[in-house]
Order: structure tokens, then sequence, then C-alpha cells
């Protein structure tokens, strides 16, 4: 595949919404692209490929959405079949919109690449108290500040993902982030449920990925 693409470019391919706070400042160790990813800032990692190029992707495997095993998880009480749930929900949001631009495929191409996410942690929505703090006048004020600030929402879960960009021919590692994904703090659907919540962040996340490719792929070398 030809590689072409700026890490300015990647870079901002990679930082689809801001971080929060985080307990340790590690990369995932179980991760497979940990030795490469540089902290950026808490909870925040990034590797790019210098020179890197994507100008000539036209096609993209999409592995299933792995769940994260190493010991360092971030699941907390959340269950093994609600974590292989969420799992599917953002496999699923990545087909819908990448097969908008992109050929999907199954198998190794040329001039494809190589897309993995992993669900590292997340945190459950707590039902009814999100909803309710999301409509009151005084929740609502509160939470149209942490929209604007790209925070989560009151009593509102949240998402610990890592994406990783391979060739699709040679299993080279172009790029890789890991970053905590949120809901937005207006999004009342999101507050329904932890499901919801994931959903919400599964799209933007997709929509938010899917944008940055192809203004990736418009830039010439």
């Amino acid at each position: 595949m030809n590689r072409i693409v700026t890490g300015i470019g990647l870079a901002g391919l990679l930082a689809s919404t801001p971080a929060l706070a985080q307990t340790n400042d590690n990369a995932p160790e179980a991760l497979s692209s940990a030795p490469e990813l540089k902290h950026d800032k808490k909870e925040s990692w990034t590797y790019i490929k210098p020179g890197l190029n994507l100008a000539g992707v036209t096609a993209m495997q999409i592995e299933p959405t792995a769940v994260y095993r190493g010991a360092d998880a971030q699941f907390h009480d959340v269950s093994e079949a609600d974590r292989e749930k969420y799992a599917v929900i953002m496999t699923e949001a990545l087909q819908e919109q990448m097969g908008k631009s992109f050929q999907l495929i199954t198998r190794p191409t040329a001039n494809a690449i190589r897309l993995k996410l992993t669900l590292i942690g997340a945190s459950k929505t707590t039902g009814g108290l999100a909803t309710v703090s999301s409509v009151l006048p005084i929740g609502l004020l509160t939470n149209a500040v942490k929209s604007a600030a790209g925070k989560k929402g009151t009593f509102t879960g949240s998402a610990l993902v890592a994406v990783e960009i391979f060739d699709s021919t040679t299993n080279e590692l172009l790029a890789a982030a890991v970053r905590r994904e949120v809901a937005d703090a207006l999004d009342i659907s999101a507050t329904i449920s932890t499901t919801e919540t994931v959903k919400s962040i599964a799209s933007a996340f997709a929509i938010s990925l899917h944008n940055r490719l192809l203004e990736a792929k418009s830039r010439k070398p």
C-alpha cells in the first residue's frame, strides 16, 4: 500500500473526543501497540508512523471489537456479558459508517487498512438519575456546561477504547490511540441505560473516525 499522510492529519484523526481523568498514566499493557504508544495526557496515548500517508486507501478490513483481557482493564462492575454486548455495538457502528466510503473486506487486500478496536473499560450509567439530572433545570444547566467542555453528563457512563490501524497486507502498525469516550452531556437518550450510552458513544466515535479518515485521504503528500 502506498503510505502517505502527515502526522498532523492522523493526530487529528485519532483525537475524537476529550479525555477524562484516570487513575494511572500507563498505556494498557496487554495492548499489542502498547510499546509504541506515547502518553499525551491523562488517559490519552497516541502512535503515528512517521511519514504515514493514507491517500491511497480504498478498502478497510474491520475486525470484531475485542474485549480487553489485561490485568489493567477498567470494567469495574460491568458483567462479561455486557462487555461482549458493548463490543458488538462498537463493531456495528464502525461497519455502518465506514461502509459509506470504503469497500469493506474480509481478507488482506492491496490499498487497504485493517482497523481494530479494543474495549478496554466501561463505566455504568445510573438509569433514571442520569435522565432526571439531564432534564431538571439545574441538571440541564450543569450538563450544558459539561457538553461544551466535552465532559460526560452527570450519572452517565463512559468507555475506554483503543483503536489500532494496520496495513492490511503487511500487518505493520500505522497508527494507534487510546481515548476515554463519552456521550454528549445533552444527549438525553444516552442517559437511559449503559447500553444506550454505549450506542451513543459508538455512533459518535465511528462518525468522527470516518470523517477523520476521509480528511487524511484527501491530504496531498
